[in-house]
């Protein structure tokens, strides 16, 4: 599987060019939510992983003259602050391109100096911050045994205090899981405390691991917006679409990769590959006869995702 996937219209980042840094599902965490599966390599170990490969595919990526992008975000398949080619290959992008890097983490080993000395010569850190209490985080996150809570937030706060470019704190808010008043007072008053340069929320809106893991809708999601807005920048991104990107060749191949990744609806493929959303429902039919994907319903939609190899 190719470490680059993209470039995607997303809500948080405009165009932007997936790397992947870790193997498939290789996280501390192992989060109810995650639209990439459960956690089959639960570890906070960092991991030599394939940077000269991920460097020498990105190289020749840019070499083609792609189309304009508003970041490289280093993310994927799981924590990309696992590889610990991290502030290396970040560097080297720097030298290749102009083009801004983003890391999206769940900021659970940003409590290792090592980590955010690495992660410095970013533009943008994107970690998340689900839960302020205890009993929550547990039950959303499901980190490893024996880590705390505490250790996440000291990360943060340390992050906050270390890194100088800026920082955008995502919130994933769950129905009846954490969005009672003493889950949002704990969120509220961390907040205030971390003062990150943005808190973006988002809710499940893809299908994930437990089936219990539902969304809230947009008034909700609101209403916790002004609640959380002490002082702070606060947006919903959950109902964003990302801009239309214009249609490029793409064969099953990719879809399936696409869809290897994190499910995605039919009109969420066609935004992405700018192809008329007829064709593309055509294709996700042919590869479903085939055995190469399957539909998922949620919260009344289609889902799509790679069938997975036995």
């Amino acid at each position: 599987m190719s470490h680059l996937f993209g470039p995607v219209p997303s809500r948080r980042l405009g165009r932007s060019l997936g790397v992947d840094l870790v193997p498939r599902k290789t996280c501390p965490f192992d989060c109810i939510y995650c639209e990439v599966g459960p956690t089959t390599n639960q570890t906070e170990t960092r991991l030599e992983y394939q940077a000269d490969s991920i460097l020498a595919e990105l190289a020749a990526y840019l070499r083609q003259g792609p189309p304009e992008l508003d970041y490289i975000t280093l993310a994927g398949s799981g924590e990309p602050t696992l590889n610990l080619g991290l502030g290396r290959i970040i560097r080297r992008i720097k030298a290749l391109t102009g083009v801004p890097v983003a890391v999206l983490t769940n900021g659970a080993l940003l409590y290792l100096p090592e980590v955010r000395r690495e992660l410095a010569a970013a533009d943008l850190v994107l970690p998340s911050l689900d839960a302020a209490r205890e009993e929550t985080f547990r039950a959303i996150n499901r980190p490893l045994p024996g880590y705390p809570l505490s250790r996440l937030i000291d990360g943060l706060e340390a992050c906050r205090r270390e890194y100088t470019g800026r920082i955008w704190l995502e919130i994933l808010l769950l129905k009846g899981l954490n969005d009672s008043p003493e889950d949002l007072e704990a969120l509220r008053r961390t907040l205030t405390h971390l003062a990150p340069d943005k808190v973006q929320l988002n809710t499940a809106v893809r299908p994930g691991v437990e089936d219990y893991a539902r969304p809230l809708n947009l008034a909700e999601m609101g209403a916790i917006s002004g609640y959380l807005a002490d002082g702070l920048e606060v947006e919903v991104i959950a109902a964003g679409n990302g801009a239309a990107k214009p249609a490029v060749a793409c064969d099953d191949a990719v879809l399936v990769e696409m869809l290897a990744r994190r499910p995605m609806t039919a009109a969420d493929l066609a935004r992405v590959l700018g192809l008329p959303l007829p064709l593309v429902r055509q294709r996700l039919l042919h590869l479903c006869e085939t055995g190469q994907v399957a539909g998922q319903p949620y919260c009344d939609q289609e889902f799509y995702r790679q069938v997975s190899e036995a």
